[in-house]
């Protein structure tokens, strides 16, 4: 079978199933392959080019472990380092940064702890000097972010520092205020009873729980299960924390939800339309 930067995962697994374990074993990002569910929700939607930059690695990577299994390279391209980055690949406010003017703000821990690192980075690029650049420390890129802040004309540029290891470089020069993202949940979501709701749909509701998955995999396990959601059935989500990134999405794809916060680590989510 022949192969690009472009094919995407899942057409590897069809044509060879040995792929899962050839693509997993280049580094620890791509171990979510063997588990039957997380394969199912993300070997579709990525390729090989889009999984070298998640991974942190190179396409050359992916085509070194598929060559073996018998797949024939159609176009063998050369994937730039961090180092060897043409600086004309960057934006304009890259190539004219200015460390003084850089504000770096690490959210590896925030992650690791459970705890959602949205609304510290919406304060933070709100209150920034317009001429200030926001370096986001991160374990993945963050492009359920990046979609958000694009439409409030904020410029971004990503790059893998390591395996497990994304900066992203934010600036914000749009026009458009950042305050408005501090409150996403719409005025109708807190005035309805959210056990009346859930009766509503007891009968056409899916129940699923993302408690345990790490980001950005329970807003990518949400989002598929709405595209597969019979029409006029509710999804019943158990989540760990508001998750503020996928709310907008769910706005923009005309989606109505409901939030109840049963404590610390036990957040229920209604979707529905």
């Amino acid at each position: 079978m022949n192969i690009t930067s472009d094919t995407k995962i899942s057409t590897l697994i069809n044509a060879n199933p040995a792929s899962i374990e050839a693509i997993a074993s280049i580094n620890k990002h791509f171990e979510k392959l063997r588990n039957p569910i997380l394969r199912k929700i993300l070997a579709s939607r990525i390729t090989i080019a889009d999984a070298s930059k998640i991974g942190g690695c190179t396409i050359d990577d992916f085509f070194k472990k598929l060559l073996p299994l018998g797949f024939v390279v159609s176009s063998y391209p050369v994937q730039a380092t961090n180092d060897t980055l043409p600086a004309a690949a960057r934006p304009d406010f890259m190539q004219k940064i200015n460390t003084d003017n850089i504000i770096t703000l690490d959210v590896r821990d925030h992650l690791a702890s459970g705890k959602d690192p949205f609304q510290k980075i919406i304060q933070t690029l709100a209150s920034m000097p317009s001429e200030s650049i926001l370096l986001l420390i991160n374990t993945f890129e963050p492009i359920p972010l990046i979609n958000i802040l694009k439409k409030k004309g904020v410029e971004y540029y990503t790059e893998a520092q390591d395996s497990n290891t994304i900066y992203a470089y934010l600036k914000n020069t749009g026009n458009k205020t950042l305050k408005g993202l501090r409150d996403t949940e719409p005025p109708a979501a807190r005035s309805v009873d959210f056990a009346k709701t859930v009766e509503k749909y007891k009968s056409k509701m899916k129940e699923i729980d993302v408690r345990s998955l790490e980001m950005p995999l329970p807003m990518i396990t949400i989002l598929h299960e709405l595209e597969v959601l019979p029409e006029g059935y509710a999804l019943f989500v158990n989540h760990k924390k508001i998750p503020q990134f996928l709310l907008p999405e769910l706005k923009e794809k005309n989606f109505c939800w409901l939030i109840d916060d049963a404590g610390e680590g036990d957040i229920k989510l209604l979707i529905f339309r």
